[in-house]
């Protein structure tokens, strides 16, 4: 950080002012520092935290079990590859009594899409030498099945037919190119 020197002169607040050569006479030059600061873009979320978003009511949140994680794979870079699948609610890795970052954590995804794009994207995804695990419970797994079979509903396709998880597929892996 620099600092620059800037000299301000105050005025007396009583006028006339007397002035010699252009100079107010009995002012005195204040010196004050200039700083530069970086402004940090605006999120729209409360906690400045980007990807993390807030649910929409009315709509269900779907989680997803996240494993196999290296442990010299830092919190923040397991984070930052959930956000690329879609926005996350939360993300919280387990830890043991010692503060220790443990193997796997829990994501929250706000859309049924992002987790599928996860199921599909991250799974066997290499960091750090270990393959990660990514799975969801039954539970979820209904609520993804539900969502498919809406999905095709409305785009008139057959249940049977698997060209809107061909179009999903192809769609995800141009967004991963992308980025």
């Amino acid at each position: 950080m620099t600092f620059q020197p800037h000299i301000i002169i105050r005025a007396p607040t009583t006028l006339p002012m007397p002035i010699h050569m252009g100079i107010p006479i009995g002012i005195q030059p204040v010196m004050t520092f200039q700083t530069h600061h970086r402004v940090r873009p605006h999120y729209n979320n409360h906690n400045n935290n980007p990807g993390v978003v807030q649910p929409i009511p009315g709509q269900p949140t779907t989680t997803v079990f996240i494993g196999n994680i290296s442990e010299r794979v830092p919190d923040n870079l397991i984070k930052q590859v959930l956000i690329k699948c879609g926005p996350i609610i939360s993300w919280k890795r387990v830890q043991d009594a010692s503060g220790k970052m443990q193997a796997f954590g829990f994501c929250e995804y706000r859309d049924p899409e992002a987790t599928l794009r996860a199921l599909r994207i991250l799974k066997d995804l290499e960091i750090a030498g270990k393959a990660l695990l990514v799975k969801v419970d039954q539970k979820t797994k209904d609520l993804l099945d539900t969502h498919i079979k809406k999905k095709k509903s409305k785009l008139k396709l057959p249940e049977n037919d698997n060209t809107l998880d061909e179009r999903t597929k192809k769609r995800g892996s141009a967004r991963a190119e992308k980025r």
